[in-house]
């Protein structure tokens, strides 16, 4: 039996070990869609259990975007603008209305003044000019670290009026609005911006201005929010006005996979994150609401660090595994049809996206021949590449924070096997990880960096960044990005961005990035927002 006979039949009885277990569980129902409907009008009250796949982090605004983090916090907390996940566009919030001057270095916004925060003070220019000094230079004193790379451009911010506030920056940045929308750029009340970085990581001091507001926890087990009375400012697109419907919402860790759909099953939860995909299709035949949220920002991709050794400095190593990667194998083995592949750098539905599967796709003729223009002409017994007696070889460790990061990596080993480069899977935990992939010499990373705009996913790139390429070429095309608002002539400096970072194939795309959600048949109204979290505004119980 050859390496993907096995691995499919190793697949398939994960599958029917996790089919076995939902079996047992119960539950029924009709085949439910992407998305949910009701005959019913939405109404107040009813109690939500969501699960969450592992601890909870600190609420300090800098760490917001955790993902764990973020399902609590998009419902806490407010922001001065809200991106629409379906059309792009930046709407009202906080913020009533705003200009950006020609050169995009000044941004004036009007701001509600009927909004308070939980506890019970008012929202103030001079409340929101505090929150944006501390995005864009942090607090030292207070371990506050500033905002990026979103706000490295800002100057700064003055009041300007009984309810506008401008802002400065220091260049041309025409994506720093929809930067706005960012949740780790939530507004919090003057009471939490004067706490130091432990306290203001409590939950206690959680103090938004959100549809929902802290009510108790149990450290390392359950968060409970509940409704806010008397909300009456939610975004712009949202389907109502007024309080949020839902009484309250508990959100319990649970960290296998199987135990979350099995609750779901059983009727003691009512929706969850990060579902197994091997339940995903089972739970929808149920009549269980699936939502595959695709945020604005990076697909899922495969990162290569030119730098780490001299195999890998090789461009045509690197256009190889590029390449010699089939995407469409990947959905078909691993995923299902509720994923799709990459179609570029940029997610598919994000202002900016640009189709590069013409000329970057599969293509194992075209690998090896990369390979071979290499010098890596010889062969051991394995099949695997030789150079001067040297192995074609490198080792890898699977992503932390991805559904199925063993599988997905061990199809892409097999699929590079093929051409005759050899993986070592090497795993390890979160933190191993996270230690690993930040030192030089390693050759590979994975990415699925979400961002409200697509100025941010490149940064690192630059000249004296973390991964900096040093290439003055490269900071120009950046930097041509930042100045053009969004539009064709956007879109095609987006492009030639990306066409540099895949000619050189320092990125490879996989999958779109993806964060699903399983919601109850009973439960309605649910949507993720613009960066894929749980924002349950709109929610309600039939």
């Amino acid at each position: 039996m050859n390496s993907i006979s096995r691995w499919r039949r190793f697949a398939g009885a994960l599958a029917a070990l996790a089919l076995t277990a939902i079996a047992g569980c119960g539950g029924g129902g009709a085949t439910a869609t992407g998305s949910s409907g009701s005959s019913q009008q939405p109404h107040r009250g009813g109690n939500v259990i969501f699960l969450e796949n592992g601890d909870f982090g600190g609420f300090a605004q800098q760490d917001l975007r955790l993902w764990q983090t973020s399902s609590v916090a998009v419902n806490l907390f407010d922001r001065l603008v809200y991106v629409d996940p379906g059309s792009g566009k930046v709407e009202p919030w906080l913020a009533t209305s705003w200009s950006v001057d020609p050169t995009f270095t000044r941004i004036e916004l009007t701001l509600r003044t009927d909004v308070t925060f939980s506890d019970g003070s008012r929202l103030t220019p001079e409340v929101v000019k505090n929150n944006l000094d501390r995005f864009g230079v942090g607090d030292p004193k207070r371990g506050i670290t500033p905002s990026r790379p979103q706000f490295a451009a800002f100057d700064r911010a003055e009041v300007v009026g009984n309810d506008k506030v401008r802002i400065y920056l220091s260049r041309p940045d025409t994506g720093f609005l929809n930067n706005l929308g960012d949740l780790r750029h939530s507004i919090v009340a003057q009471s939490a911006l004067d706490l130091g970085y432990e306290e203001a990581s409590k939950l206690t001091n959680a103090i938004g201005s959100g549809p929902f507001v802290f009510d108790s926890e149990k450290p390392g087990t359950q968060i409970k929010i509940v409704r806010r009375a008397g909300y009456k400012w939610p975004p712009g697109s949202a389907d109502h006005t007024g309080e949020a419907y839902l009484d309250s919402i508990t959100y319990i860790i649970s960290s296998e996979g199987a135990s979350r759909t099995g609750l779901l099953l059983s009727g003691q939860a009512q929706a969850a994150r990060d579902i197994l995909i091997t339940d995903e299709k089972k739970l929808q035949e149920r009549g269980f609401h699936y939502f595959g949220a695709r945020p604005f920002g990076g697909v899922r991709d495969l990162e290569i660090n030119p730098f780490a050794n001299k195999i890998i400095a090789d461009v045509r190593v690197r256009q190889a595994i590029l390449h010699g990667i089939d995407q469409d194998e990947l959905i078909k083995t691993v995923y299902n049809d509720n994923w799709t592949k990459a179609l570029g750098l940029v997610q598919s539905k994000t202002p900016g996206f640009v189709d590069s599967t013409a000329e970057y796709h599969f293509d194992a003729a075209e690998a090896n021949r990369l390979l071979d223009e290499a010098g890596w002409t010889g062969r051991d017994r394995d099949g695997i590449r030789l150079k001067d007696g040297q192995r074609l070889s490198f080792k890898v460790y699977p992503e932390s924070q991805w559904v199925v990061p063993i599988p997905d990596v061990e199809l892409i080993a097999i699929q590079l096997a093929r051409i005759g480069i050899k993986f070592d899977i090497v795993k390890v935990d979160r933190a191993t990880y996270t230690a690993q992939v930040a030192k030089p010499d390693n050759p590979f990373s994975w990415g699925h960096t979400t961002a409200t705009d697509v100025n941010q996913l490149w940064n690192r790139y630059r000249s004296g960044g973390a991964g900096g390429l040093n290439d003055p070429e490269f900071d120009k095309l950046l930097d041509t990005v930042n100045k053009i608002q969004v539009g064709p002539k956007r879109t095609a400096a987006v492009a030639a961005v990306q066409k540099y970072l895949l000619d050189n194939a320092l990125i490879v795309p996989l999958q779109e990035t993806q964060q699903s959600f399983v919601t109850a048949p009973k439960l309605q109204g649910f949507k993720p927002e613009t960066l894929g979290r749980s924002y349950f505004y709109d929610a309600w119980l039939e």
